[in-house]
């Protein structure tokens, strides 16, 4: 979710009078606060509308949908949706294009890999159209800068060193989020199955995770996280279905980084998936 104020600036909660408000995509997550429905999940995420602000949403589910629909009419904020028939992806999978009223923009190339980014960018395609629509000139060329310039440590990221093995970090902490990085690595490594460590925080929809994980993985070195909301690994070995992919228990991100190291080539990859305190305590360590 995301407010857009005067001068471009983008805030989640300080901007007071907003230009226009975002809500990008809605899932399962954090649903011991924001609910175990996607209409309460929704209802809570649509505290963000404003009376009289235009909203831009992304491809939603369409039960999310409903709820923000009826939030804009009832407090009269134009609502913006973007509709998958104005964005074309390219074959090869590297650039798309995006039609919306009176801006056309063509071979736009992210730097975020994965199908989900190209809905991301389209978000802000249509955000855009709105400011422009407002009088704030937003150059088609600053448009492409902006969006083959995104850097996004921890989503997909591709560590790349010297001699050593290839890290890929990817905080993708719900069912969602395990679905797109399956995806995107199925994509980008066509046939390829790997040892993965993962770590995971409590109250998630663990077996979904770990369903979608199934398609790319050979191994899972499951990891503690450094924080009392890490869920127990004992608790997941008796309750997921890891669907057929042997799994390994490590007391530690490091014992369970050096094991696969040890054995690694120069041209091996090893992922490390899973909570943002997983991923950042790698970035911390590692860099």
């Amino acid at each position: 979710m995301i407010e857009v104020g005067l001068g471009g600036r983008l805030d989640a909660t300080n901007v007071l009078n907003p230009l226009l408000t975002i809500t990008t995509d809605i899932s399962f997550d954090h649903m011991e606060i924001l609910g175990d429905t996607l209409e309460k999940i929704s209802s809570e995420k649509g505290g963000i509308i404003k009376t009289g602000v235009p909203h831009v949403t992304g491809i939603l589910p369409q039960a999310a949908a409903e709820v923000l629909n009826r939030i804009c009419e009832e407090r009269h904020a134009p609502l913006h949706r973007v509709e998958i028939e104005r964005l074309r992806i390219a074959e090869n999978g590297s650039s798309f294009e995006y039609h919306s009223g009176d801006l056309a923009v063509r071979n736009i190339r992210p730097s975020l890999p994965g199908d989900h980014q190209f809905k991301n960018a389209a978000v802000v395609l249509e955000a855009i159209e709105i400011l422009r629509e407002r009088g704030i000139k937003v150059p088609v060329q600053a448009i492409r800068r902006g969006i083959a310039g995104t850097a996004w440590r921890g989503r997909f990221q591709v560590i790349e060193r010297r001699g050593k093995p290839t890290v890929i970090l990817d905080v993708c902490h719900n069912a969602a989020g395990a679905l797109a990085f399956a995806k995107t690595f199925a994509q980008r490594y066509p046939g390829a199955r790997l040892p993965m460590i993962v770590g995971f925080v409590q109250k998630k929809e663990h077996q979904l995770m770990f369903d979608a994980l199934s398609t790319v993985a050979s191994e899972y070195l499951l990891v503690p996280l450094k924080t009392k909301r890490t869920i127990l690994l004992e608790e997941l070995m008796q309750n997921i279905d890891f669907r057929g992919v042997p799994v390994r228990r490590c007391r530690s991100l490091a014992g369970a980084y050096g094991a696969l190291v040890k054995h690694a080539q120069s041209d091996d990859i090893i992922p490390v998936i899973g909570s943002h305190y997983l991923v950042g305590e790698f970035l911390s360590r590692y860099g």
